[in-house]
């Protein structure tokens, strides 16, 4: 920590009998008041005029708190847009965290266990929700944060093979949090199940954690994913996801109709 600057003003100048020049003067841009000039010792010995007090007028407090407003607002505004960035949807920015295993989850993080959690419930429990609420915090400690639905996932994915506006595989195999909404939503035809199986497993070999949200039990999703025949795949993802997720059941009721 840097040591807090000593400044002078001409009246401690002359008590002290440190030698200096007269300094030059500034009124206040607000009530027009003298500001007191401030100084600091230079290694001639001389003090050397650097700044001015501030005046402490009503204008000048009133302008400080106008630019701290509006500091605030730029310092929100970029935080908005570095969730929006990485898939947090703008209904869910203010989601706050409801349940005590994401706190867990959080904690955990550091650890670098690979362990994430299966969010499961209803329509409208909350799950999106939820999951973005813990985006926003593992954002706001530094780390990388992905929140995508499968199906979008997937259509990135198919993109970045020949446009370049799509993501390639890594960018959802490589972040630090990859939230998975929507489980179960997706195709089941043979290139789903294979490229879902490559992030899983790639997450799985590095220990990274995943979240997943789903309105199907496991037993669920294993037919659901291997419905159009790719039971081996299917299987193969969900033993990962088992192994790695802490079941956090939501239950059955949607709070969008409860309002």
């Amino acid at each position: 920590m840097e040591p807090e600057t000593s400044f002078l003003a001409p009246a401690e100048a002359e008590s002290l009998g440190i030698e200096h020049e007269p300094p030059s003067k500034l009124t206040c841009q607000y009530c027009g008041k003298e500001r007191e000039p401030l100084g600091v010792k230079g290694p001639n010995g001389k003090v050397r005029w650097v700044t001015f007090a501030a005046c402490g007028c009503v204008g000048e407090a009133e302008e400080e708190a106008r630019r701290d407003k509006a500091e605030k607002a730029k310092r929100e505004a970029d935080a908005v847009k570095k969730l929006l960035r990485a898939g947090v949807p703008m209904r869910f920015i203010a989601s706050e965290i409801r349940r005590p295993e994401s706190l867990k989850f959080i904690e955990s993080l550091s650890e670098r266990t690979g362990r994430g959690l299966y969010l499961y419930g209803g329509v409208g429990a909350g799950k999106t929700s939820e999951a973005s609420a813990i985006v926003k915090t593992v954002i706001r400690s530094g780390r990388k944060a992905v929140l995508t639905t499968t199906l979008s996932m997937l259509n990135e994915i198919s993109k970045g093979y020949g446009d370049s506006e799509g993501k390639d595989i890594s960018h959802f195999i490589r972040a630090d949090l990859l939230v998975l909404d929507d489980v179960g939503k997706e195709n089941a035809n043979s290139w789903a199940a294979t490229t879902m199986f490559e992030v899983v497993n790639g997450r799985y070999e590095r220990m990274l954690p995943t979240i997943y949200t789903s309105q199907y039990s496991f037993s669920e999703l294993e037919r659901r994913m291997s419905r159009s025949g790719e039971r081996e795949s299917a299987q193969a993802v969900l033993s990962r996801i088992v192994q790695t997720s802490t079941l956090v059941d939501l239950g059955r009721t949607d709070r969008r109709r409860s309002r």
